[in-house]
């Protein structure tokens, strides 16, 4: 109850207590109401039920009083707490509102409703790829083709094309030693070299045909292809034993010849490299150790034994 509503509600019984109290001394005898009229002190036994009102008044008041402060006031209806959602909107009081939930409704309110639709796949917009057809061309998904597989050979096809390229350098770097030969004491640097590499002595002055191509083959890592060896009859029979030795030649294969034209591995005399296979069954070399030098030439089947392949892709 407010100030002012208590103010009011003091007054009124005020009022209404002093409209009794009239009516009461109304009512009195004319000796009583003569004597009601006398001023009276507080001391004297007459003012005793004037007093008595007052204080039943003051008793009232007071007991009002302690009501209204145990009762609990309700807020104004307009006062209702509202809390502002990220959109700007209010939501009513005890409703818990997280950043984005209006646009989170919207799409809810738009899938139930039938307003919201997912894109759909067209027809060709997802293409698998296409499964290799006997004696066809294979295709990527979407149909671009395929490079064609390059065909297999058993002694120059290496993975991932390295053969050719491992070919190529050997060749490079023996056809770079064109013209070096013996030094003026009949020594070889690749015959130095064998000494130092198998920690052996006695072959810088041997015949250095074959560690001439041990040098060449370790300078590219090709070893365990190539083979490192001072004795031509041995390298022949390693390669042998691999299945890697026959008469038909191509580049990078190791030429092994007897000058007396025997087809015995035991026989065998001289090593070269093969550069090259000639449209007339020759082959183009390049070799050690032909008049102490390095030097190029052609070779007939003639006085070939045979040639043995590195596994240049392995």
């Amino acid at each position: 109850m407010s100030a002012l509503s208590r103010v009011f509600y003091r007054g009124t019984l005020s009022a209404g207590l002093a409209f009794t109290a009239l009516a009461g001394f109304a009512a009195l005898p004319a000796e009583a109401a003569v004597a009601a009229a006398l001023p009276v002190a507080d001391d004297q036994q007459g003012g005793a039920p004037f007093a008595e009102m007052q204080s039943r008044i003051a008793e009232i008041e007071s007991r009002i009083e302690t009501l209204q402060r145990r009762t609990p006031q309700e807020p104004p209806a307009e006062t209702a707490l509202r809390t502002p959602d990220s959109t700007g909107t209010g939501a009513q009081a005890g409703e818990l509102r997280l950043p984005g939930q209006a646009a989170l409704d919207e799409v809810q309110a738009q899938l139930e409703g039938g307003g919201l639709r997912l894109p759909e796949l067209q027809s060709g917009d997802l293409r698998l790829p296409e499964p290799l057809q006997p004696g066809g061309a294979r295709t990527q998904a979407g149909g671009l083709p395929l490079p064609e597989a390059a065909p297999q050979d058993a002694r120059t096809q290496a993975a991932g094309g390295t053969a050719a390229a491992r070919v190529r350098q050997v060749v490079t770097t023996a056809l770079g030693k064109v013209g070096e030969g013996e030094r003026k004491d009949g020594t070889t640097f690749y015959g130095a070299w064998y000494d130092d590499y198998t920690d052996q002595k006695g072959f810088a002055g041997a015949a250095w045909c074959d560690m001439f191509l041990s040098w060449v083959a370790v300078q590219h890592g090709l070893e365990k292809q190539m083979g490192v060896f001072a004795y031509t009859p041995w390298h022949a029979e390693w390669f042998k034993k691999q299945g890697r030795f026959d008469r038909k030649p191509q580049a990078g294969d190791l030429v092994f010849f007897d000058w007396a034209g025997s087809r015995s591995i035991s026989a065998i005399d001289h090593i070269g490299l093969v550069t090259g296979v000639n449209p007339d069954g020759s082959v183009s070399t390049v070799e050690g150790n032909i008049s102490d030098k390095v030097v190029t030439r052609t070779r007939t089947m003639d006085t070939i034994v045979g040639f043995g392949h590195p596994a240049y892709g392995g």
